[in-house]
């Protein structure tokens, strides 16, 4: 074996060392290639790679570049020195390097996602929408793409596009609950409160003990008027998680609007215990505290405990007066 098949042979297993997650083995066997044949520009780049996960940056800048002075066409590490300058808030440096691994590899769709990412972020968002719509033509597999690319339609109100992917996932991954919750918040916000509550409940039938699922479902329900849905929505969910202090306030105001003054006051005063800084909360302590005070005692209401035990009306099947 010649002194190149050597470093090759080094190189291998410097690479399934890195894929066994075994580093310091890893960059033994990349360190002795380089020894053999400096021209392996995989070995700097999986150097540089490990020096990234050390939290070593300039280390691994180091490395990436030397390899790219071995080949300037390597486009994963274009792709690698990218990612290092974007976690360093480098944007410009990581968005001229996405730009040239794309260049020197068209059909690869992780610059592109990965350049949407970097655009998101600085809320270029028609740049974006191009890098998301890139790789779903590319690779229609790609669900994160489909998700990121309905969230960005999102941003810029194109709330039917924004749909349209959401519902690809959906349809394809049923299972992944952001999509769900995303797609009910764009039927929301196109005034398609039946649909938005179906997907909420498909949801929550998935993931019943989910608060934010159904404290989603509850706010839709308050948005619709529907009252007695919300407030079983609500009930749930500080029963669910009795340290929410904000579903507490909005119990207290359903209780109020339902003219149970008392459960009122006394969800009220849980939330204030949750949150003794909030002003808004003792605002609205005072005021219910005021009107119990007022009250009649001929016209008190008996009032439901806080966080009953009964099923919530929220997650049962039967559509809502809305639908």
């Amino acid at each position: 074996m010649n002194k190149q098949d050597k470093a090759l042979a080094l190189l291998e297993r410097g690479i399934r060392a890195l894929q066994a997650m075994t580093y310091d083995e890893a960059r033994q066997h990349f360190e002795e290639a380089l020894q053999l044949d400096d021209s392996l520009a995989a070995a700097y780049s999986n150097l540089g790679l490990i020096a990234m996960g050390e939290a070593q940056p300039d280390k691994a800048r180091n490395y990436f570049e030397q390899a790219l002075k071995k080949d300037p066409r390597d486009f994963s590490t274009c792709n690698n020195l990218a990612a290092l300058e974007q976690s360093l808030n480098r944007l410009a440096e990581a968005e001229q390097y996405y730009l040239k691994a794309i260049q020197l590899n068209p059909a690869s769709s992780e610059s592109y996602y990965n350049l949407g990412l970097l655009y998101s972020k600085q809320d270029k968002l028609n740049p974006a929408k191009a890098m998301f719509e890139k790789v779903t033509q590319i690779d229609p597999d790609n669900l994160e793409a489909f998700y990121m690319l309905g969230n960005v339609y999102a941003l810029l109100q194109d709330y039917y596009a924004a749909v349209a992917n959401f519902q690809y996932l959906v349809f394809h991954k049923p299972e992944i609950q952001e999509a769900r919750v995303a797609l009910a918040e764009m039927y929301r916000r196109q005034g398609k409160y039946p649909l938005a509550i179906q997907e909420l409940r498909g949801a929550i039938r998935d993931n019943p003990d989910d608060p934010d699922l159904i404290q989603h479902l509850g706010l839709v329900f308050m948005e619709t008027a529907n009252g007695e849905m919300a407030l079983g929505a609500f009930e749930r969910v500080v029963q669910l998680d009795p340290e929410r202090p904000e579903a507490f306030e909005i119990l207290a105001i359903l209780y109020d609007v339902a003219g149970f003054a008392e459960a009122a006051l006394e969800a009220c005063a849980e939330a204030l215990r949750l949150a003794p800084d909030n002003e808004r909360t003792r605002e609205v302590y005072e005021e219910l505290k005021q009107k119990l005070a007022d009250k009649p005692v001929s016209d008190a209401v008996t009032s439901p405990e806080v966080a009953v035990e009964n099923e919530p009306v929220a997650v049962q099947e039967e559509e809502s007066h809305d639908d």
